[in-house]
């Protein structure tokens, strides 16, 4: 064969081998550049560049969104629900890997040019200032070239012929994938904010534990030594605000809460420089500064990113909504009229500690009778004289609705609360209970099983249980507001004995039985039993005691998603419950109380818990 035969078919070999190596990298697609037509895994595609994937995304449901909040990570902890609701829009979350002025003014100008938009929301902190069109990582964290303007025909190629170990992992990756949030893919792609239902759903109590858990909040980070593009940062600013005037967009920009390690590191003169210029050039929001949530270390997930739930807090404070818990100290709109008070505050005044937690005690009682007890069974005497001696030591019952609403709003709760829970559902809990309650100006929750709802027979079997009371039977009391019913599962509190085949051990999940497959079988469980409460009773289930008290964290995560605001579980201990944290409502604490335990050691246990650490 002839020397030039022999190079064509090198050179034919080489294109063939191209080809399919572009091919490759096109149809897995791991940075989201080419449609993602086979997986259509769009939170992978966002966690390996979400500069590059986001902009796939629009390509394709762009129609669905109307407004764009725009910046660093930080930018996620905005809720776009809250957004939504306040702007009366439909937000996209164009949050990127350390995006600074630069990606936040040539992504803003893509969106407007490409998509239009009714409000354009920049975020960013101070890290911005020290750092203006930097791009870390050509292939992860560099722009899209339609956004930056640079050379179409090689940004697609470098991802074409990229290294075949990026589609290798997003195939390893798919392939072991589970519903909860990991490594790779902490993206939620139809808002394009992290997938935070993990950490959102995490219970969160005392300080210390948290600190325990979580030892970074303690450590010092290295400090800048100067911010030296503070001038591109305003410029930049300016530009973006022009724009957005020039397409009739709204534009609205928000300095983000951090926590005061984080504030440490910045120079005070580069801030206040940065603060005057920026003035001149827009009005703005500020949540960042010595305030009381900038030394709560709960309100963050770790030292550089605050909780979905400040984010709220923020974004309250902006639309001046009440139904949220927000510290007095916390926002501040900056003007160039009150920007110089607002940098005397900033370093001057020292934040005042929030009083922002207590402490809550929870019984478990389970069932009630006239005579001797057995097993969990409490004597009505006993429970009469539990209840008058809680009340004589200055104890007043709540209900899950004030526990929730001091959470979420703020509003006061006694100084010395309990709350009195009954499990599964007894027709003497209710009976026995409900007047003893109203006796002494006390309420209590029982948490029903759903399918067991006025049976005296264990579902079809024909094996008699203790009876169960029927809805109607407590509707009098339950308008009265003495009991409120919450969830003890519909049909997952199972008898080893009498299930057999069919046992599910608590809300575990069963051998053999597929994630997808669980995760169908628990909502639709979730969904009866708050079905049946709520037409029976037209009251609403906020609350899941955990059957046997067993739960993990994709349980806890699927009940956040649910919608449920308090768990509970049969560990003994206190609740720290946290204004502005419903994290602090999951796997709450409880404290089983028998037969056994006289009024006066009942008071002294719950003194005991009240005053500890």
């Amino acid at each position: 064969m002839s020397l030039g035969k022999w190079i064509a078919i090198f050179v034919a070999g080489i294109c063939i081998c191209s080809f399919f190596f572009a091919a490759f990298n096109a149809l897995v697609d791991p940075f989201g550049l080419f449609g993602d037509r086979i997986l259509n895994w769009w939170s992978y595609n966002m966690t390996q560049n979400p500069r590059t994937a986001k902009i796939g995304w629009l390509d394709k449901h762009h129609d669905e969104y109307d407004s764009y909040i725009i910046g660093c990570s930080k930018t996620s902890s905005f809720p776009v629900e809250l957004l939504n609701r306040y702007y009366d829009a439909k937000f996209f979350n164009m949050i990127m890997y350390g995006g600074d002025m630069y990606d936040i003014e040539m992504t803003t100008k893509y969106i407007l040019n490409r998509y239009g938009a009714k409000h354009i929301v920049a975020v960013t902190g101070f890290s911005e200032l020290a750092s203006y069109n930097n791009e870390a990582d050509n292939m992860k964290g560099n722009l899209h070239a339609r956004v930056d303007g640079s050379n179409l025909l090689l940004f697609y190629a470098r991802y074409l012929f990229a290294n075949p170990e990026y589609a290798l992992a997003k195939l390893s990756a798919y392939r072991n994938s589970t519903y909860l949030v990991n490594a790779d893919k902490v993206f939620d792609a139809a808002t394009g904010a992290y997938d935070k239902s993990v950490r959102d759903s995490e219970p969160i109590g005392s300080l210390d534990d948290y600190l325990a858990k979580y030892p970074f909040f303690k450590e010092k980070i290295p400090a800048y030594a100067s911010l030296p593009d503070v001038d591109a940062c305003v410029e930049s600013v300016e530009r973006i605000k022009d724009m957005c005037q020039e397409a009739g967009s709204t534009f609205t920009l928000i300095i983000s809460p951090m926590f005061h390690l984080e504030l440490d590191i910045f120079p005070k003169e580069d801030i206040s420089d940065f603060y005057r210029k920026l003035s001149r050039v827009t009005d703005f929001w500020d949540f960042s500064g010595y305030h009381s949530v900038a030394f709560e270390p709960r309100y963050f997930y770790d030292v550089y990113h605050h909780r979905n739930a400040v984010g709220a807090m923020a974004l309250a404070k902006m639309f001046d909504d009440d139904t949220f818990y927000i510290p007095k100290d916390f926002g501040c709109y900056v003007t160039l009229e009150n920007v110089e008070a607002r940098l005397e505050e900033y370093f001057s005044v020292p934040p005042e500690p929030l009083d922002n937690e207590k402490k809550v005690p929870i019984l478990m009682y389970h069932n009630l009778t006239e005579t001797e007890t057995e097993g969990f069974c409490v004597t009505a005497e006993t429970f009469e004289a539990q209840i008058k001696a809680l009340r004589d030591a200055g104890y007043e019952a709540i209900s899950f609705a004030d526990l929730i609403d001091f959470v979420e709003r703020g509003t006061d709760l006694p100084e010395k609360p309990v709350i009195i829970t009954f499990d599964d559902g007894y027709k003497d809990s209710a009976r026995i209970g409900a007047p003893i309650l109203e006796k002494y100006n006390m309420c209590g929750a029982i948490n029903v099983i759903g399918v067991s709802v006025g049976k005296n027979t264990y579902k079809d079997t024909g094996e008699p249980i203790t009876p169960h009371f029927s809805f109607e039977e407590v509707a009098p009391w339950v308008e009265k507001g003495v009991l409120e019913i919450q969830s003890h599962s519909f049909d997952m509190h199972n008898s080893k004995e009498l299930d057999q085949d069919d046992y599910r051990k608590g809300v575990y999940q069963k051998p053999g039985e597929s994630e997808e497959e669980y995760i169908a079988k628990f909502r639709a469980d979730v969904e009866a039993s708050r079905r049946a409460i709520e037409d029976a009773l037209g009251t609403q289930v906020t609350v899941y005691a955990y059957p046997f008290g067993y739960y993990t964290q994709l349980s806890e995560v699927l009940l956040w998603e649910m919608g449920i605001k308090v768990t509970l579980t049969v560990e003994e201990g206190i609740n720290v419950v946290i204004k502005g944290l419903p994290q602090s409502l999951r796997a709450l604490k409880r404290c089983a109380v028998g037969e056994h335990m006289s009024p006066v050691e009942l008071v002294n246990y719950l003194e005991g818990l009240m005053g500890s650490d």
